[in-house]
């Protein structure tokens, strides 16, 4: 007997829901209106001064103008997605201390759709999701990395998308939710290796669990 395999929801396409704008002004507004016009110390002070030349030297492990050379540390994973973000921002002109509020804003919003898209995937319903994504998208671990270290926290906002194209791809044959998996995964653990494994994690348990519990899939 073949093993069942449970029709997946799509999440619909439709009017825009009250949590998601809910989200939204909590994720980006508090922070707009937070020390306006004063920029915090995250991650590098080239993303903000050029970082056109940033990038430029992101694809070399040898940087020969800091003092007699030195071998870069972890600047390949500037090249996307932070570095274009932060250079299409410098191009448009938008003051710099605007664009790292929408960055950070944009981290925590994603963190909190991720939620509802996973657990929509696991076709939950009702008021519970949206607090899920609130819970998960200001969840207290974002204080320590935040203001200081922003891009570290791509992971954790990656962590629910990732289970959630999982599971589309397990149930659904097909190169898009593998592809979409693999860009979120580019996107989120181009600096720092240790954390998106960590994050791997989560996917993992979700494969052994629709295998040796749910039996959705086979082991091959």
């Amino acid at each position: 007997m073949p093993l069942r395999r449970p029709a997946l929801a799509r999440p619909a396409v439709g009017p825009i829901r009250i949590g998601d704008v809910l989200l939204a002004l909590v994720s980006y507004v508090p922070l707009l209106l937070t020390h306006r016009g004063k920029l915090g110390a995250d991650t590098k002070a080239y993303l903000y001064l050029d970082p056109a030349k940033l990038m430029s030297k992101a694809p070399y492990l040898w940087d020969p103008s800091v003092g007699l050379g030195t071998v870069t540390h972890q600047n390949i994973g500037y090249l996307f997605p932070m570095g274009p973000y932060y250079w299409v921002m410098s191009e448009l002109h938008v003051p710099d201390w605007i664009a790292q509020r929408l960055w950070f804003g944009s981290i925590i919003f994603l963190a909190g759709l991720g939620v509802r898209y996973l657990l929509r995937t696991l076709r939950w319903e009702g008021p519970g999701v949206t607090v899920a994504c609130f819970a998960y998208a200001l969840s207290p671990y974002l204080l320590h990395y935040i203001y200081k270290h922003s891009v570290i926290l791509l992971p954790f906002t990656a962590l629910p998308w990732l289970i959630a194209y999982t599971a589309r791809a397990l149930r659904h044959p097909g190169w898009r939710h593998p592809a979409l998996f693999a860009l979120v995964a580019l996107a989120s653990g181009g600096i720092n290796a240790t954390s998106l494994l960590l994050v791997l994690i989560g996917p993992l348990l979700w494969v052994l669990h629709a295998w040796l519990v749910e039996r959705e899939i086979t082991f091959r």
